[in-house]
């Protein structure tokens, strides 16, 4: 299945970017925040759509639903903590190259399926704990967020009878009157349509 909006486009385009850095290899991958890291998981990087906030663009109460978009994402890196000190050093370096994959990469943030206005803000956090039945696995993981203004999206109304062509001819003025006697003109005018405009349920700037 593949995503739609923009928010799970930009989710899935970090994805694909990230699994082609080799220190990765050797990762197993995930979206699905509610998929449960087992120990055969582990090391693991996952990808996360976390939120989306819509915010009016333009005057809210004229013309067609407009948004500017702000999405969240959220990544979790973990790896196993048989030494604490090299394990962070681990999650450090997995953020660095993370970043760095995606703030340079000219083919994410100018995407044309989903541009990325703007990187606004992030978060990030260690985290240490077990995992397995018995908790007998020492991990760690690296959580971070990122926000990114994923510009205007809007949505144009449906028409489904669109205004394409005019056409105008002048009638007989009465029913005895001679056609002869009276100049007839018919004219047809097309309307320019704006079909890339017309074509799109949800169009973004």
């Amino acid at each position: 299945m593949t995503a739609s909006s923009y928010a799970m486009i930009v989710r899935d385009e970090m994805l694909a970017r990230l699994k082609t850095l080799p220190f990765f290899s050797t990762f197993k991958f995930g979206t699905n925040k509610a998929e449960q890291i087992q120990p055969e998981l582990i090391p693991f990087l996952g990808v996360y759509f976390i939120s989306e906030d819509l915010s009016p663009e333009g005057d809210p109460n004229a013309g067609e639903p407009r948004f500017h978009s702000s999405a969240t994402y959220g990544f979790s890196v973990v790896v196993q903590n048989n030494d604490g000190a090299a394990a962070e050093l681990k999650l450090d370096e997995a953020w660095v190259l993370v970043m760095d994959k995606l703030f340079r990469d000219p083919s994410l943030y100018l995407n044309p399926a989903a541009k990325i206005q703007s990187y606004t803000r992030g978060n990030r956090t260690h985290q240490f704990g077990s995992a397995g039945a018995d908790n007998s696995i020492p991990v760690a993981e690296s959580r971070f967020t990122l926000m990114c203004d994923l510009g205007v999206i809007d949505f144009p109304p449906i028409v489904p009878d669109v205004l394409e062509t005019i056409h105008i001819e002048t009638r007989y003025p009465t029913a005895d009157t001679d056609p002869a006697e009276v100049q007839q003109i018919s004219a047809q005018y097309d309307i320019p349509q704006n079909k890339e405009k017309k074509d799109e349920s949800v169009s973004k700037k």
